[in-house]
């Protein structure tokens, strides 16, 4: 039988958006807040965890996992028109990973001076 290729799950998500923010929500399950780390990485959203294991019986054999065979390593594209230094996150209640992500104000039209040499 051939071993299973390492590939990271992906975890479903939505995205919301206003004219000041996005909105990324994201249900976890069974994630520790601090195995959780964000990263930005080519206008990226890079979301990084370790999956923690209940423990099970000492007898029992696997005969499927997928809940926790591998760490999560998701990426989500971000338009460059937001303050990368500004998102901020929060794990809610009920394990849900809320990431803000302010937009930065582009004006509709921006009039420019012209110098003129004498």
């Amino acid at each position: 039988m051939q071993k299973p290729e390492k590939k990271s799950p992906k975890i479903p998500y939505d995205i919301y958006e206003s004219p000041q923010e996005i909105v990324i929500l994201m249900p976890l399950g069974w994630v520790e807040k601090n195995s959780i780390k964000l990263d930005i990485k080519d206008y990226r959203l890079v979301i990084t965890w370790k999956r923690s294991k209940s423990q099970v019986k000492d007898n029992l054999i696997p005969i499927k996992e997928e809940c926790y065979r591998w760490d999560i390593d998701q990426v989500i594209d971000l338009p460059p028109q937001v303050y990368f230094d500004k998102i901020h996150s929060k794990l809610t209640s009920n394990n849900t990973l809320e990431i803000i992500v302010p937009k930065a104000l582009v004006p509709e039209k921006i009039e420019l001076e012209v110098e003129y040499d004498k």
